[in-house]
């Protein structure tokens, strides 16, 4: 959506058309639910766990640096509302095997669902889940009008936002470079926000390359850029791989810090450290910790407080009405060297041990 909301949209949800199914080849195998969940002596819904309910996070990149601050917030979450967790999914960025393993899940009945959506490999299964009678709140990335929720960024303005906080380090024009994972809908998302607001400048964007959200591939792509480009003015990354990709290879090309403008988004500890010692200027995150114990609070108050049995009319079925809002928006924070410390992942403590499982 390219109009950036300020609160929650109440609105009816639309289920859109079901897309193509999971692919049966994917590198990954999923781990059974339902083994798990033996293998812990309990089965998932809360009438076999003695009123505790059981929510499922399924989803791609369990096991990549941007997951930590989503499994942060599911952590604390399963802390704070005395509700089991458990992640499903792939460690890397394979959708097709995420949407397997969601497949495997919703026969299991749980009490909700979480789920991203970074490509539309993930549709099928949220349709299943919605047509189970299954909660199922979508976060950080949507692929189309799927599930009851969905809770993120308006990724279009968070590209809207990095180009005006280019514009706020380096001035109305230049040449810009950027690098992010193309394909991934949050992150084309932001590059059309991006050149939306830089169209309206003097800007004028010199290379572009594909990181794959890979710190390897990021640094590579980033190095063949700047050798290209050596009369370059800035450079932006949309990814959580980007930042330290174009650090490194400023540090690998012998460029010192500050030498032009690096813009990136999200938080790894590694790009951290180029916030301090001056290689990035800001990245611009997700409130994404926030996101998930959002998601998790909403599923507690749809399936314990009857949230969804709201009056909104006398007969909110006959009457075609959701009561889930469509969509919440959390919106950027910019990190800087002002208060970048704040943000690594060791001084945010644990949370959860007894209640998640992943």
């Amino acid at each position: 959506m390219k109009k950036r909301l300020l609160g929650v949209l109440l609105s009816t949800v639309m289920t859109a058309a079901m897309l193509t199914g999971c692919s049966s080849g994917s590198s990954e195998a999923p781990a059974a639910p339902a083994e798990a969940a033996e293998e812990e002596g309990t089965e998932t819904g809360s009438e076999s766990t003695g009123g505790q309910k059981t929510f499922y996070y399924v989803a791609p990149g369990l096991g990549q640096p941007y997951s930590i601050d989503m499994i942060k917030g599911l952590q604390y979450a399963a802390e704070k509302y005395n509700v089991k967790i458990i992640a499903q999914g792939a460690n890397d960025w394979d959708s097709d095997t995420a949407c397997a393993a969601l497949e495997q899940v919703i026969p299991n009945n749980p009490d909700g669902i979480i789920t991203a959506a970074w490509d539309a490999a993930m549709n099928p299964g949220i349709l299943k889940a919605q047509e189970a009678g299954i909660p199922i709140i979508v976060v950080e990335a949507e692929s189309g009008e799927f599930g009851d929720l969905y809770i993120g960024l308006d990724n279009v303005d968070a590209g809207r936002e990095t180009a005006q906080e280019l514009i706020k380090a380096a001035g109305n024009s230049g040449k810009l470079l950027v690098i992010g994972n193309w394909g991934s809908t949050n992150i084309d998302q932001k590059y059309e926000g991006l050149k939306e607001v830089l169209a309206d400048t003097d800007w004028e964007i010199v290379g572009d390359q594909d990181g794959e959200c890979d710190a390897a591939t990021s640094l590579q792509a980033a190095k063949d850029l700047l050798s290209a480009n050596p009369d370059v003015d800035a450079f932006v990354g949309l990814d959580s791989a980007c930042g330290g990709g174009i650090a490194g290879a400023m540090e690998e090309l012998g460029m010192e810090p500050g030498s032009i403008t690096v813009i990136c988004a999200d938080r790894e500890d590694a790009m951290l450290d180029y916030i301090q010692d001056g290689y990035i200027h800001a990245s611009l995150t997700n409130r994404t910790a926030a996101m998930t114990d959002m998601a998790v609070a909403l599923l507690v108050n749809a399936t314990d407080y009857g949230f969804l049995d709201v009056p909104v009319s006398s007969d909110n079925e006959a009457s075609a009405i959701s009561v889930w809002p469509l969509t919440i928006y959390t919106g950027n924070v910019v990190i800087t060297k002002d208060n970048v410390e704040n943000f690594y992942h060791d001084a945010l403590g644990e949370y959860g041990a007894d209640n998640y499982e992943g």
